[in-house]
């Protein structure tokens, strides 16, 4: 399977996310390409960015809702909205992680886990796999990257471990890649490569998005 680049429009500004998205889907075809409509974009716009970013783009969609309690809500919350996917927390309770795997069968949505912020994420991967999500998210969130200098690229051979020990869920990665990075954690086997800034940030972002496809070797 060719892996998916997921942009991430972590922005507050509605009308400049769509503005973004437009501009990638309207040169590039969404079939490597999913749009995940960021955690403060959802925090400022809740049901209408979801529904602006699907109806205008009809691209996949992925909300990060970073559910920690009732996923059964928050999936059909964004499931009513047009989401096709939602993120639940690694460091919620397992009982919490139970529910997400129901709600995503019972809505019909892809379960995304996100392992940001879990002490040791090979471990915590393994143990929340048995939850049947589709996609596990290696993710350095912005404050650590801002107080460390560290990037998702440094996550890449606990991924691998991952990947030799779980073959039926996606995986994911997520934090500072940009152009330059991206190539050799293809390489390693990541599923999903999910850039913020780095389009978002770009004058071009049709552009950086065509140019990191390219190092995917989608293009």
């Amino acid at each position: 399977m060719k892996p998916i680049l997921q942009v991430a429009l972590d922005l507050e500004e509605l009308v400049k996310a769509v503005d973004i998205a437009t501009k990638i889907t309207s040169s590039l075809k969404c079939e490597n390409i999913w749009l995940e409509v960021g955690t403060p974009l959802l925090k400022a716009w809740g049901k209408i960015a979801i529904r602006s970013i699907k109806e205008l783009t009809k691209c996949f969609t992925v909300v990060d809702t970073k559910t920690m309690d009732v996923p059964l809500v928050e999936a059909r919350v964004v499931k009513s909205a047009g989401g096709d996917a939602f993120t639940v927390l690694g460091t919620a309770d397992d009982e919490t992680l139970i529910e997400a795997s129901v709600a995503k069968k019972e809505h019909g949505i892809l379960l995304i886990v996100d392992l940001i912020s879990s002490r040791d994420p090979y471990k915590r991967a393994l143990e929340t796999a048995k939850y049947e999500p589709d996609v596990l998210l290696f993710h350095v969130g912005i404050s650590v990257q801002r107080a460390r200098g560290v990037t998702a690229a440094e996550l890449v051979e606990e991924i691998v471990k991952v990947k030799n020990e779980i073959s039926n869920v996606k995986i994911a990665v997520a934090g500072g890649l940009k152009p330059g990075l991206i190539k050799p954690i293809v390489e390693r086997g990541v599923d999903v490569v999910v850039v913020g800034s780095a389009i978002t940030s770009a004058e071009d972002p049709a552009g950086i998005t065509r140019r990191i496809l390219s190092e995917m070797g989608l293009m």
